[in-house]
């Protein structure tokens, strides 16, 4: 979750070359500067964000990659990432009378070299490191080798510069800003029961697309362990959002152990198979529409009867998609014909049936009366007699004559 992106153009020393992709020596020295800041960073944890540094050196005759160290210490403390230490970093060197032996007593250490003492010069110690210690540390040498002594020398006049650095960096910034920028969306993380994932989420995800809506929250991410994060500019609305979740799941015992109220059936007359009736759309879903077509009792003592129109009885032609094809309707209630109960004891409907006319028509395109048993249907309209026709006919072809 962390990166540091360095680049190192040809400009930054004052030549022209190709500008691409990443060299070995970019990768390189990327990776060093990356390694001396990774062991400050705080948790996933206590900082749930992805980190990412960038170094572009636009001018260098020194050590740059110590010098991301140094900067992308301060870019973190100033982006307000709760690091647990300031971290800094130089380039030592070394200078020998005879560059093909081994350091000896009159090697003369340097600190903070310069590039013209680095090509000259027979090391490049790179150390990185906090006030407690060293994180990381990098050794080239064009000499045949270096005694402990050179070594110990080299490490207490690295931690005397570090150390130098360090109050440097804290006369500046001594510690990481209190809060994130405002262009950063703030994050919270708490957890709930795995059990009760399915109360966030909701049927299609209706629930959680409502809470993100709502709370004006940027993104909300549910895992299978019951952990949740929550993100949003606005740092009320996330403790607003949590509140909201726990107070969603804590309706009733994680696993369905709470006591739940009986479910009210209906009590009122049963339809006839085969008839026509009104029904009032009471939910959309990929496979189908649940809808309302016997009414209820007038003082809601009990609840209308419902069935399911599913999506292969909702027209002639078939339907890709449920919800699209009945908004394209506009409508709230259409007629359907009762097909019975199926196998799963589901009460069926078909809107196709009405548009073939194989329904049995009510007399009422209405929804039945509420204490009208719809068991006798209304007798269907007389038909005119031939002679009736003939009489029409004739007082047509009349008044065309006239």
């Amino acid at each position: 979750r962390f990166y540091l992106q360095y680049t190192f153009p040809p400009s930054c020393v004052g030549e022209t070359g190709r500008v691409g992709a990443p060299g070995r020596r970019e990768v390189g020295h990327g990776n060093l500067a990356e390694r001396a800041l990774i062991p400050t960073l705080p948790t996933e944890e206590e900082f749930p964000y992805s980190i990412r540094v960038e170094s572009l050196v636009t001018e260098s005759h020194g050590s740059s990659s110590m010098a991301s160290v140094c900067g992308g210490c301060l870019a973190l403390m100033d982006a307000g990432v709760p690091i647990k230490n300031p971290v800094a970093g130089i380039a030592m060197g070394m200078l020998l009378d005879d560059k093909d032996g081994v350091s000896d007593d009159n090697a003369v250490i340097l600190s903070d070299i310069l590039g013209t003492e680095d090509a000259l010069g027979t090391m490049d110690f790179k150390v990185a490191g906090d006030r407690n210690g060293i994180t990381t540390f990098q050794l080239d040498i064009k000499c045949e080798g270096l005694s402990l002594e050179t070594m110990e020398r080299a490490l207490e006049q690295a931690r005397i510069g570090r150390l130098h650095i360090l109050d440097a960096m804290d006369a500046v910034l001594p510690k990481a800003r209190e809060s994130l920028p405002a262009t950063v969306p703030k994050l919270a993380t708490f957890t709930v029961a795995p059990e009760s994932i399915g109360k966030i989420i909701g049927p299609g995800g209706k629930q959680i697309r409502a809470i993100i809506e709502d709370f004006e929250l940027e993104n909300m991410n549910v895992e299978d362990d019951g952990s949740v994060q929550i993100s949003s500019f606005k740092a009320e609305k996330l403790s607003e959002a949590e509140e909201f979740v726990k107070l969603l799941v804590g309706k009733a015992p994680p696993g369905g152990k709470g006591k739940r109220e009986e479910r009210v059936e209906y009590a009122g007359p049963e339809p006839v198979e085969g008839q026509t009736y009104k029904g009032k759309i009471t939910g959309i879903h990929p496979f189908g529409v649940f809808l309302e077509f016997m009414p209820g009792a007038e003082d809601g003592s009990y609840p209308g009867l419902e069935g399911l129109c599913h999506v292969s009885e909702l027209a002639r032609e078939h339907v890709r998609n449920c919800e699209g094809f009945v908004k394209s309707m506009n409508v709230e209630e259409f007629d359907v014909v009762y097909l019975g109960v199926n196998k799963a004891g589901k009460r069926q409907l078909s809107r196709k049936a009405v548009l073939d006319g194989t329904g049995g028509k009510s007399g009422n395109t209405n929804r039945p009366n509420r204490n009208a048993s719809s068991s006798n249907p209304a007798p269907p309209s007389p038909s005119m007699s031939e002679e009736e026709l003939d009489v029409i006919a004739k007082a047509i072809e009349g008044v065309q004559d006239g």
